[in-house]
């Protein structure tokens, strides 16, 4: 009797343990279909490609930071160089080398020193080339309107120097203050020194005759007038 009473419990024991294996036992996984399989491999790819995107978007950020310091200093450096200054009021005196050295009956010398002289005295493009201390040298401008849409009035102007036919300075400056924009290009050298030290030459000598021929009209005048 006392043997089948523990072969009964050792059944009921046996039977629970193996009904609550059955039950903790994860569901067996159920097949994929083909396309199924395709939904999936599809997600895997886009959250990849997502993952890359945010990376390389990550890295096109830090690019453009370290471009637009790059820019503004060269733009910092143009404008304490006086460059943006310079380069122009230069390509103002000789746009009209070129029409002065073709005027008849003019007794016109070019800068000492300055030979093979070309360019054209145009308000929108003017350029002016010409050889100097064994380089040829050569600025070109440009007029445009403004494409900054709270300055659309003011003009701004594109100013390029060359040196021996490379580009050394791309430059887009305000027309009116002639402040600094951006800069498309820029080679800092010995032509810097070169360019503001040939500038300031030409523009004291142009002084220098404005005021002698003010000084001589101011002198005419003086002598048609008399007092009685």
């Amino acid at each position: 009797m006392m043997q089948s009473v523990l072969l009964v419990a050792v059944s009921v024991l046996a039977t629970w343990f193996i009904m609550r294996w059955f039950r903790s036992k994860p569901p067996a996984a159920k097949a994929l279909s083909h396309e199924e399989q395709e939904i999936g491999r599809a997600k895997d790819i886009g959250t990849q490609l997502d993952g890359a995107r945010d990376r390389a978007s990550r890295v096109e950020i830090e690019r453009n930071k370290l471009a637009l310091a790059k820019a503004v200093k060269a733009a910092l450096w143009v404008t304490e160089s006086r460059l943006n200054f310079a380069a122009p009021e230069l390509l103002k005196l000789a746009q009209l080398w070129g029409g002065q050295a073709k005027s008849a009956g003019k007794k016109w010398k070019p800068p000492e020193g300055v030979t093979q002289i070309e360019g054209a005295d145009d308000p929108k493009s003017p350029w002016a080339a010409w050889i100097f201390n064994d380089h040829h040298w050569r600025i070109e401008g440009q007029t445009n309107p403004s494409i900054v849409p709270e300055e659309l009035e003011e003009e701004i102007s594109t100013c390029r120097v060359l040196l021996d036919q490379e580009v050394v300075l791309d430059m887009t400056i305000s027309s009116k203050d002639r402040q600094v924009m951006w800069i498309d290009a820029l080679t800092v050298g010995p032509w810097v020194s070169d360019l503001l030290t040939f500038a300031g030459a030409q523009k004291y000598d142009a002084q220098t005759l404005s005021s002698d021929k003010s000084a001589r009209q101011n002198q005419k005048r003086a002598d048609n007038i008399h007092w009685s």
